[in-house]
């Protein structure tokens, strides 16, 4: 029993001695080239950002406003100052990231941030507000609310006048 003890550790001292240590993610401190050119704002494309594969970063249709936004993590409406065009003019941004693996959002981020700063000379402060917000409350005799048909219950049909 004691050989087979030995024979398996020695087995598993060999394979885990084969497995190499992960390779060091690379810093993400900006996109190794990136490209922001204005176009004409087109509604029906919609905005969007993604990975195409592992080096590429693209953001289409977005408003500076919307790209502070997204490089934050802000609601666009708690943004202010800035130029009058930072709302109406949209931009697509191209760009390619460094390193051999694709960076996480937070990292994306985090060259999107200092595009920002390289490419529209980005200045910026945090200041508290107050805002207006909506208040959810229990209505005075407590919920209406009425449970949910379930789900093998035949569907009630209603007249059409």
């Amino acid at each position: 029993m004691a050989r087979w003890v030995a024979a398996a550790m020695l087995v598993l001292s060999g394979v885990s001695g084969l497995a190499q240590a992960p390779a060091a993610r690379p810093k993400f401190d900006a996109f190794e080239v990136a490209t922001v050119k204005p176009v004409d704002a087109d509604a029906k494309a919609g905005r969007m950002f993604k990975m195409e594969g592992t080096h590429r970063w693209v953001a289409t249709n977005f408003t500076l406003q919307a790209l502070l936004a997204l490089a934050y993590d802000l609601n666009p409406r708690t943004i202010s100052g800035g130029p009058g065009w930072m709302d109406s003019q949209h931009f697509n941004i191209e760009a390619v990231t460094p390193g051999d693996v694709a960076p996480i959002r937070m990292e994306q981020m985090q060259m999107l941030r200092a595009l920002l700063v390289e490419r529209f000379a980005l200045k910026s402060h945090r200041e508290e507000k107050e805002f207006a917000i909506y208040q959810l409350t229990v209505a005075k005799g407590g919920p209406k609310l009425k449970a949910a048909a379930k789900p093998d219950d035949p569907p009630q049909i209603y007249g059409v006048v």
